[in-house]
């Protein structure tokens, strides 16, 4: 599968039906997080497979695809909401949410009176607030936007050549 395909059929549409299954939201944050590595790997020229480049590569995905909104949480390690810390290396690493993150559903929003990136006490603590449909629309945004500058050619690299996925299809 070439990269085009696997960003739409995989990072979005697979993703995607993860996501919208009401038994799996944590799960899809999960996902989320790798996704937003994959598309900063894509923006750097090393290969997926270089190694030290988690945190460089999520931070700048989060920077140059997501919206601006996103900046002031993508500020660096030992901040308490820094979304690479508190979200991307607390599930992909442990499977546990950092302890000043609360991710919920769309849901629940009027439960906890809370929107999308709002810092707010719950449950006694500060926290960054994450709603699954929130991020997963910016994300699916960010991954066209990748879509669209390969496709238009401001996105070239070698690693972009070849088959990423061998697939039975």
């Amino acid at each position: 599968m070439r990269i085009l395909d696997f960003i739409q059929k995989v990072l979005i549409d697979e993703f995607k039906e993860i996501q919208e299954d009401e038994g799996h939201p944590y799960i899809s944050f999960s996902l989320v997080c790798q996704g937003i590595e994959f598309l900063g790997a894509c923006l750097d020229s090393e290969p997926f497979s270089a190694k030290g480049l988690s945190a460089p590569r999520f931070r700048k995905a989060i920077y140059d695809l997501f919206p601006m909104s996103y900046r002031k949480f993508n500020q660096g390690t030992g901040k308490p909401f820094d979304l690479y810390e508190n979200l991307r290396c607390s599930l992909v690493y442990v499977i546990l949410r950092g302890s000043h993150v609360e991710l919920i559903r769309r849901t629940e929003k009027v439960k906890f009176n809370v929107s999308h990136l709002e810092v707010k006490e719950i449950r006694d603590v500060d926290r960054l607030v994450l709603i699954l449909e929130d991020l997963f629309e910016d994300y699916e945004r960010a991954c066209k936007e990748i879509i669209a500058r390969i496709s238009d050619g401001r996105l070239k690299n070698g690693k972009f050549a070849g088959d990423l996925l061998l697939t039975q299809q």
